[in-house]
């Protein structure tokens, strides 16, 4: 998610400022060595299992290949902000439910106010009502423009109530590591699972959370079947399965 943030339809819904930092955010990224963990770092991991998080950017992905491969689950964008809805976001759901990789869903959002997070929430919430996913809806909520961290936190815990008032499953909260220590710092937000994201590091730090749901470890990986891009590659390991 960090690399691939805005496409030429996004870049409308932002502001130049927002555009400067997410630049700036996509560079610091993409420079970091995402080594997966070993498996001895993953020992600790409960129930472990293979995740992706792919979007438009991955381009037609061949799911058939994908769940040969071993991925077990994988969150879809579904949307942006309080309009733009993922152009593969419909296939890439058919597809990986179709070859038995459980799905769920996530949201880029670009709220900048409580009023605007409602309506992003209600809009996240109507785009995935007809389909059936496995896993919670996901918040992913990761540049701020001018917001101070009072506002960011206040448009992140209004977001999730709106969205599981919507949907009625509680949601998660997708967050790099940096995020989750300093900025996310309500604990009212440790409520929603928390799905990391941290590269080249032993272990994930999770801020108030203290433990976290999925890991996010490397934003180059490459899997047999997506061919246009490379893929965020996580671990699973608890609590983000919804249970019916």
């Amino acid at each position: 998610m960090l690399r691939r943030l805005f496409d030429s339809v996004e870049k409308k819904h932002v502001s130049p400022h927002d555009l400067r930092l997410i630049r700036r955010k996509r560079h610091t990224a993409s420079d970091i060595h995402a080594a997966p963990p070993t498996r001895e770092q993953l020992s600790h991991m409960a129930g472990e299992c293979n995740a992706i998080d792919v979007s438009e950017w991955q381009g037609r992905i061949d799911w058939e290949r994908v769940a040969r491969h071993g991925i077990c689950y994988s969150y879809i964008r579904a949307c942006v902000g309080s309009r733009y809805i993922d152009k593969q976001f419909r296939r890439n759901y058919r597809e990986a439910e179709r070859h038995g990789v459980r799905t769920g869903f996530y949201h880029y959002v670009t709220a900048r106010s409580v009023s605007q997070a409602r309506r992003q929430a209600r809009f996240f919430a109507r785009t995935i009502a007809p389909y059936r996913y496995s896993l919670r809806p996901v918040l992913d909520f990761e540049s701020f423009g001018r917001l101070n961290r009072d506002e960011i936190n206040r448009i992140a815990l209004v977001y999730l109530r709106e969205l599981e008032r919507y949907t009625r499953h509680r949601p998660a909260i997708y967050s790099d590591s940096n995020n989750a220590v300093n900025t996310f710092k309500d604990r009212r937000l440790t409520r929603y699972p928390l799905w990391v994201a941290a590269y080249g590091v032993r272990r994930p730090e999770t801020g108030n959370w203290g433990t976290y749901s999925m890991w996010q470890y490397a934003d180059d990986g490459r899997i047999p079947g997506i061919r246009d891009d490379s893929v965020d590659l996580d671990h699973y390991r608890r609590g983000l399965v919804i249970r019916r």
